[in-house]
């Protein structure tokens, strides 16, 4: 009687083990290797694309949270956050919170968190407060979305750096 079973050596029972390294190898290599080609451009890679916020870009938001300490030992803090960011911001850890009012502009605090939701093109400023200065909920601040480099926050004071013109 005929057997309706293939002759290919490759459907051998005997080769089962070797077919299926060889097909988990194949998309091991698919999965790692082709990757970047099959799935084409991503979102983080359009938000990276995105043009660095030129020296001396004001980013204002207001203030919606204001805090005495969170946690035992902790200092007041206040928060802000505001969107339509079109530009690839550079805020860091450290860098001044600005008010300006009067056309005077004045360092009231220094950034201790910066949250980027680029989906949202929002920033959220958390920033310790400067000594002597009063900030409510509902006042409008800002900071540089790229400060430069060359014009270090002064170590003399708060008030004795220039920040940069406030449109």
């Amino acid at each position: 009687m005929a057997s309706n079973r293939s002759q290919h050596p490759l459907l051998y029972p005997r080769f089962a083990g070797m077919q299926r390294l060889l097909l988990a190898s194949l998309l091991t290599f698919a999965a790692t290797e082709l990757h970047p080609f099959i799935r084409g451009s991503d979102a983080a890679d359009t938000q990276a694309s995105l043009p660095l916020a030129a020296h001396g870009t004001p980013f204002y938001f207001e203030v919606i949270d204001s805090h005495d300490a969170k946690y035992q030992g902790d200092t007041p803090a206040h928060m802000g956050k505001d969107g339509g960011l079109t530009v690839r911001p550079n805020v860091a850890l450290g860098d001044a919170v600005y008010r300006t009012a009067n056309k005077s502009t004045v360092i009231i605090g220094t950034v201790t968190l910066v949250l980027w939701d680029r989906v949202s093109g929002s920033l959220t400023v958390e920033f310790d407060p400067e000594p002597n200065h009063r900030i409510a909920v509902g006042d409008e601040v800002w900071v540089d979305l790229n400060p430069d480099p060359a014009k270090p926050r002064s170590a003399g004071g708060p008030d004795t750096a220039t920040p940069p013109s406030a449109p």
